[in-house]
């Protein structure tokens, strides 16, 4: 299918688009709630391990559900052996998020977005390592199935650049890449290591940089191998105190907030251009960036930059954060909605990434129904209609259900599932799909079909539903 004109010229102004503050992904540190209420929808309600689309525009920036943990859960399958898909606690929260494809210029999707998870995935499915608190990785299909793991980075090759045992655990807590940058990382732990420039005691809030010169791209834009005692820690959590101080942003309760705590989320700020240069351990000086980040004491979801040593980021539709003396950061900055007027919501942004967010989302109201009862499915649709399929998934311990590409969409999730059976179409918009009732035990994957306003066919995210 041809592409219109407004998106390939759209893809071909991405990294323009970066410049001038564009589109985020980002996930909460606790449950949220849209500031638009998605229709009444559970698409509604965030969860730490679903991730957010932020777009650029309107303003105010309306956020939404982008990836449910429900989508990830139907990805991964049964991952932990327990003869069940649901598993509401599937990756722990979001610890770090990583958008590599956009510097492609190509748009996102739910296969091609890398992230660390706060808990450690099962080898049921995807086989060992899976994805550990110390990778950064993604749940994808390859050539031997559904539920595998592919890398952006894991966690030994980290370990080597730290000086660590490669078998060291450690937890990845927030993450930026670029391919002439380098891989920016900060830990959820302290931890004793031995990097660029010998031992020293990494704390949470430090901000630690694996530069072009300490590392192997693979074809994928993926890091292999790293050099041994090659990262550079860049900021340490008294700078990071700093440029929190010096940013004079409220958190949630309308308090000036003094410190960062631990640092919590990483992206480059290509709006401004970098000005710090640090010795590295090949010969090779160190470029660094300028940092937006978010902190542990940042309630209210404001997020940061270090530009003019420390700032309240300012996007397309003004400050990411509300200003000493000025009242709470409540949370509308970044499209969640307050508990009330003169409270911000409690999260802190727990990572955060450039990407061209297209939603297209659907997420069950209930997961596990008795048998006899209809399921019941929202839908975020981006046409005029979804048309809504069913596919019957295996069972039993372990099972994951199989997809294929769906080769005709461009924004949307980028697999159908097998054998794909139509039960119906709804609206637009925001719409809920009821089955008949389900009369015997299954597991069933629902997935949307539509044609957005680009004349694109367009699938959604999928989501599980168990019959018992």
């Amino acid at each position: 299918m041809r592409l219109p004109l407004s998106t390939l010229l759209s893809l071909a102004t991405g990294s323009a688009l970066l410049a001038q503050g564009g589109d985020l992904i980002y996930t909460t540190s606790t449950v949220e709630q849209t500031l638009t209420g998605s229709g009444g929808t559970v698409l509604q309600t965030i969860h730490p391990n679903d991730i957010v689309g932020l777009p650029v525009f309107p303003c105010p920036r309306l956020a939404e559900k982008w990836l449910p943990r429900n989508a990830f859960m139907t990805m991964a399958g049964d991952e932990d052996g327990d003869n069940a898909y649901w598993e509401p606690s599937l990756l722990g929260r979001i610890n770090a998020l990583l958008t590599t494809q956009t510097f492609t210029g190509m748009p996102n999707n739910g296969r091609k977005v890398w992230y660390s998870p706060s808990i450690s995935m099962g080898t049921t499915v995807s086989g060992a390592p899976s994805l550990r608190t110390g990778d950064i990785g993604r749940i994808v299909r390859t050539g031997a199935g559904d539920g595998k793991v592919e890398y952006f980075i894991r966690q030994e090759a980290i370990n080597n650049a730290l000086g660590l045992p490669l078998t060291t655990t450690i937890n990845v807590d927030a993450a930026a890449f670029g391919p002439n940058q380098g891989l920016f990382l900060s830990l959820a732990d302290d931890i004793v290591c031995n990097p660029c420039g010998g031992p020293v005691l990494l704390r949470d809030g430090d901000v630690f940089c694996l530069p072009p010169s300490a590392y192997a791209l693979t074809a994928m834009l993926t890091i292999g191998a790293t050099a041994a005692n090659s990262a550079v820690v860049v900021y340490t959590e008294a700078q990071m105190d700093a440029f929190v101080a010096n940013a004079q942003v409220t958190n949630r309760f309308g308090a000036c907030v003094p410190a960062a705590i631990d640092t919590t989320a990483l992206e480059i700020d290509f709006s401004i251009a970098a000005s710090l240069v640090l010795p590295g351990c090949t010969g090779t000086p160190v470029f660094v960036p300028t940092l937006l980040f978010t902190t542990e004491s940042l309630t209210g979801g404001a997020i940061l930059t270090t530009a003019g040593g420390g700032q309240i980021y300012t996007a397309s539709c003004g400050p990411m954060g509300t200003n000493c003396g000025s009242g709470p950061t409540l949370g509308q900055q970044i499209g969640l909605r307050p508990p009330m007027a003169t409270l911000g919501i409690p999260s802190f942004v727990n990572a955060l990434a450039w990407s061209r967010v297209f939603t297209y989302t659907a997420e069950s109201q209930v997961a596990q129904i008795p048998m006899g009862t209809p399921a019941r499915i929202d839908f975020n649709t981006p046409g005029l209609n979804t048309w809504v399929f069913l596919t019957f998934a295996p069972t039993g311990p372990g099972a994951v259900a199989p997809s294929t590409a769906f080769t005709w969409g461009m924004l949307g999730h980028p697999d159908y599932y097998l054998t794909p059976n139509f039960m119906g179409v709804i609206p637009g918009g925001f719409a809920t799909y009821v089955s008949p009732p389900i009369p015997f035990v299954c597991d069933l994957v629902f997935q949307g079909v539509t044609i957005s306003s680009a004349g694109l066919i367009e699938a959604s995210t999928p989501t599980m539903i168990e019959v018992f």
